[in-house]
This record gives structure tokens, sequence and C-alpha cells, in this order.
């Protein structure tokens, strides 16, 4: 009978980085809404720092993420950070994995899921109003100008 040593790393399903991106955390039940960063990232999810506890489960939006994207996600955890502290180190779970952080590039154990998620079209533009997403190769664009 063979015993094989099973540690945390290696039943993980991606190396976690240490990384602080911002993102705006949204909630429908409780319904709140926050600014924070990462603390840590990997493509199943992430660890962030809320002024509120959140009970396990609870659905998530993560908003103005890198490349425009928005995801779904789920609480795994929540922990209080220090005793009396004003602060919770959040788990969250992606509902679909994959690299949503643009990490470029990304690790090599984050298989299938290394390409940065990139959002999909950039909204229209409405006539008479300056697309402030519109470059060229010499900086912003102005449409219009000549």
């Amino acid at each position: 009978m063979k015993f094989i040593a099973k540690t945390y790393e290696a039943a993980r399903r991606g190396s976690r980085i240490r990384a602080q991106i911002p993102l705006c955390v949204t909630g429908l039940d409780p319904a709140f809404s926050e600014h924070c960063h990462t603390l840590i990232v990997n493509p199943q999810g992430c660890g962030v720092r809320l002024s509120r506890p959140l009970d396990p489960g609870t659905p998530l939006k993560l908003e103005e993420l890198p490349g425009g994207v928005s995801v779904g996600a789920k609480v795994a955890n929540c922990t209080p950070l220090g005793t009396g502290s004003k602060f919770w180190l959040i788990g969250l779970a992606l509902d679909e994995p994959g690299n949503v952080w643009c990490i470029d590039p990304a690790p090599a154990d984050w298989g299938n899921n290394s390409r940065p998620v990139i959002a999909a079209a950039a909204p229209p533009v409405k006539k008479h109003e300056w697309p402030y997403s519109v470059f060229s190769d010499k900086g912003e664009a102005h449409p219009g100008r000549k």
C-alpha cells in the first residue's frame, strides 16, 4: 500500500497569485456594492477584503474587472481579519472559471483557463458623443476631428 501525501497546493486547480486588482463587488441579498481590491487570484476565484461579513453561498457580481468584464461569483468563505476587526477576508468562487484578471503570461498550471477573458464587444457609440474608448496608435482618437 502506497501512502501519498496530499497538500493543499497539490489539490489546488491553479496557482494562486498575489495581485491587487481593483473591482466592485455587488450583492442583491443583502443589497450592497463595495469597491475593493483582490488580495490573491486564480482561475477559480479570488480573495478580497470587505468591510462586511457575507454568508457562504451568497451570489455576487464582480464588476469593473480588467478588460471591462463582469462575472458572477459566490462566497466560498468569510474570515474576520483580527479580533475586533472592521474588515473581513472573503473567498470568492467564480461561476465560470477563467482568467478574468487578465494575468499575462498566466502560470502554466492555469491550463485552458490561462487566456485572458476579454469583453465581447465595445458598447455602441451614440451620435455626437465622444467614444472615450477609441484610441489610435498616436493616442486618443477624436472622431470628427480632421
